[in-house]
């Protein structure tokens, strides 16, 4: 019999192969079945930048359209959906290999307060979705003078006036 060495980045890594919670987490798989169950909804990547004035969010959406996308912000949250519509299409011939696949693609990322969500502005170019989110004038801390109160007679032990 051989002694192996317990590794809890092995345990880890057992539980996510095995766990596909987790590996949708990661954005291994699909993450929910469409409503209508045929197509499913798939993890979107993206790239945040912090760009001094502002924080960009970049999402690649290739084979999209700009009214395919849906983008909104609601209790703190930015949501991004790319719905891909039915199309109906008559298919001659077999598959000989199919890794083509139609889907929708969603992701929601929480903002930070200090933002302008009324100035937010998404533009979609060439498969790129950009959604430029206005920093708010940052908070600055304000100084409070802390006053002393008059200080009154101490009363003696004993002696009330």
């Amino acid at each position: 019999m051989a002694i192996t060495r317990w590794s809890p980045v092995g345990d880890l890594l057992a539980a996510l192969d095995r766990d596909s919670l987790f590996s949708d987490f990661f954005g291994g798989g699909s993450v929910a079945p469409d409503q209508n169950g045929s197509q499913s909804t798939w993890y979107l990547p993206l790239d945040i930048v912090d760009a001094g004035s502002s924080y960009q969010v970049k999402a690649a959406v290739p084979g999209f359209n700009p009214e395919d996308v849906e983008v909104t912000f609601h209790d703190g949250m930015l949501n991004i959906v790319a719905r891909h519509k039915e199309e109906s299409s008559s298919q001659q011939g077999k598959f000989l290999r199919r890794e083509l696949r139609l889907g929708n693609f969603a992701r929601s990322v929480q903002l930070p307060s200090e933002i302008r969500p009324e100035e937010i502005k998404a533009n979609f170019e060439g498969g790129m979705l950009t959604v430029e989110i206005p920093k708010a004038a940052e908070a600055k801390p304000i100084k409070i003078e802390v006053s002393a109160q008059s200080e009154k007679e101490p009363v003696a032990n004993g002696s009330r006036s």
